[in-house]
């Protein structure tokens, strides 16, 4: 699938992507591609992490997935949202 979709950066971010693709005589879509490829590669651990507490929050019920979502303490959510 080579579908293409707009993403949003500061300004200083499109630079740096425009210069390295530029120097590299790669599109942006490459450098984009490969920088997202290389920091999955190199935080491979802490992306695992972040599925483990999804994991977690989604087999807990709705109160638990809302507190996650809205980086609340469960406590928090329970107030509001009642049993």
């Amino acid at each position: 699938m080579n579908t293409q979709a707009p993403i949003k950066v500061n300004n200083a971010t499109k630079e740096r992507i425009r210069y390295v693709a530029a120097l590299t005589n790669m599109s942006q879509a490459e450098v984009v591609d490969r920088a997202i490829t290389e920091y999955a590669a190199r935080h491979a651990d802490e992306i695992a992490k972040g599925m483990q507490r999804a994991h977690a929050a989604l087999a807990s019920g709705d109160a638990a997935i809302a507190a996650y979502l809205l980086d609340e303490p469960l406590e928090n959510v329970q107030r509001v949202a009642g049993p």
